[in-house]
């Protein structure tokens, strides 16, 4: 018999090898082997080996970066405490049916805040629609008909968005933002209304002088619900849920098209559910998102597939118009017939069947696992983790939908999207494809729920979604087979104040920080084991 000694000789091997084995480790793994000796936690600790983890982290760990992060700025430390909260969060909620503790990070108490009649009762309530910046320091709402910015730090009002005087209007309903140049600057884009019309602003705000300026103004087509917003880089989206057109501005160049689909043989994806699971007949989630200069659109499918369908901006050239020309009725418009394509051996790509086949719209059909698909949610973002020429042609969508089958057993139903592009090296062009990377579904007992006044659904980076049902926070986790939700978060009897007062909640999506309004009140909390 050989004798082995008990030392083991892994911390024998040359840095080099041992660095090579770490990097090949699983992430938990890794975690792990830098509590067993001062030797591999050497190996694990140096920017190098940190960096190619973060890289290494799947979405289902996305890490707590945001897009104007880099990491070679990090310090060592902020990357290690980075990685081991993204791997440790990706199990925070995975012990289905137990609360999760409370944990408040921040209060910001709004003063004057607005109130009114819930009901037609005495009691009062809050209306805010809060969104908590990337990093955690600020925060926009609506409060008092006002778009405002508000310090978290300071718990001050640094901006109020002016409304344009041009068009008479007051009270702002909807809006959106990206940060610029390292988070330097943050534009907003902002709609305000009055009882007749509508208008869209583009504001950008700089944080070191804290002066923002509208930057744009137009007048967009009336309707009588708010329109959802996107901005990124010098577009933005208006659209209104379930409808069939979509206004896109250029706030750089003062310009405006507006896209009309053509649902002949298709209709909109979005539903509410039933009274069975707790459905209230509210709007659905959006239908639209903006993401690497292309639009991706959900759409249903005969009775049960999702379709998305992508259009890059660049097919609009030439359909602009100049924004000075006020009647919005005079605006060139883009229309888009979505059909199969004749003799399509892959079912799951489809073709846009146009009159100019440029390759520049994609078609990826998400079929339905059970039975008929009920859309809830779509989120798209661009992981900021990732290595840089990954990131710049890489897009992650994600597709939230749910099937109730006769028995009126419930499923959670989720798909994970990838707009990517390959360089193509005779044309130095991009060209784009959307792809399915994976599909999962899990029973369910409770349906995702809205706000009441607030964001319809509120999904993370990492594929929770949460929703409040009573005094509970709870969390549906995409791209899990467990029962859902997978937890709950219950908020303490003197952080909710009162059930029904608990009126707005919304989520940070790099972060997974839940933002909470009542009463003039606004608390950024998580929920952990």
């Amino acid at each position: 018999m050989s004798n082995i000694p008990n030392k083991s000789l892994l911390p024998n091997l040359p840095a080099e090898l041992l660095t090579g084995v770490v990097c090949k480790c699983d992430l938990k793994d890794v975690a792990h082997m830098k509590g067993t000796c001062k030797c591999i936690k050497n190996v694990c600790d140096p920017p190098p080996v940190q960096k190619h983890l973060l890289q290494s982290l799947d979405v289902t760990r996305a890490p707590n970066i945001t897009p104007y992060d880099r990491l070679d700025s990090l310090l060592p430390d902020q990357m290690c405490s980075k990685f081991a909260e993204a791997v440790g969060s990706s199990h925070r909620w995975l012990m289905s049916g137990k609360d999760k503790r409370y944990a408040q990070e921040a209060s910001l108490r709004i003063t004057p805040h607005t109130q009114f009649n819930h009901g037609g009762s005495d009691e009062k309530y809050v209306f805010m629609r809060p969104r908590l910046l990337p990093g955690g320091h600020y925060a926009l709402l609506v409060n008092r008909r006002d778009l405002q910015l508000w310090s978290l730090e300071h718990s001050t009002c640094v901006w109020v968005a002016k409304p344009p005087h041009t068009y008479n209007l007051r009270n702002c309903d909807t809006f959106d933002f990206e940060l610029l140049q390292d988070g330097k600057f943050l534009i907003i884009a902002a709609g305000f209304s009055n009882p007749t019309s509508r208008s869209v602003c583009v504001y950008k705000f700089d944080f070191e002088s804290r002066n923002g300026t509208c930057v744009f103004k137009c007048g967009i087509p009336y309707s009588s619900a708010p329109p959802q917003l996107m901005v990124r880089g010098k577009l933005v989206m208006s659209f209104v849920s379930r409808g069939n057109q979509i206004n896109l501005f250029n706030w750089k160049k003062s310009e405006a098209v507006i896209l009309d689909y053509d649902h002949v043989n298709v209709g909109l994806s979005g539903r509410a559910p039933t009274r069975r699971f707790g459905g209230h007949g509210f709007k659905p989630h959006p239908d639209h998102v903006f993401i690497n200069h292309h639009i991706v659109t959900a759409l249903r499918v005969g009775t049960s597939d999702i379709m998305l369908a992508a259009i890059s901006v660049s097919s609009l050239d030439g359909k602009w118009t100049n924004v000075q020309i006020r009647n919005w009725t005079e605006w060139k418009h883009a229309v888009y017939s979505f059909s199969r394509e004749n003799g399509a051996e892959n079912r799951d790509v489809l073709c846009l069947t146009l009159p100019r086949g440029d390759g520049r719209h994609m078609i990826l059909e998400l079929h339905s696992i059970l039975g008929m698909h009920r859309m809830l949610g779509m989120h798209a973002f661009t992981p900021a983790w990732y290595p840089k020429t990954k990131t710049e042609n890489t897009a992650e969508i994600f597709v939230a939908a749910y099937e109730i089958l006769e028995d009126k057993t419930a499923y959670l139903v989720s798909y994970r999207v990838q707009l990517s592009g390959r360089k193509v090296v005779a044309t130095s062009d991009i060209a784009w494809h959307l792809s399915l990377i994976a599909q999962d579904r899990a029973a369910m007992s409770t349906i995702p729920q809205p706000s009441l006044y607030g964001s319809v659904y509120n999904i993370s980076n990492s594929g929770s979604m949460f929703s409040r049902i009573g005094p509970e926070v709870h969390c549906h986790q995409l791209f899990c087979k467990d029962q859902q939700p997978v937890g709950y978060g219950r908020i303490p009897s003197s952080a909710r104040d009162a059930d029904r007062e608990l009126v707005v909640m919304s989520v940070e999506p790099v972060s997974g920080a839940v933002l909470i309004v009542s009463q003039g009140l606004l608390r950024v909390a998580r929920f952990g084991s």
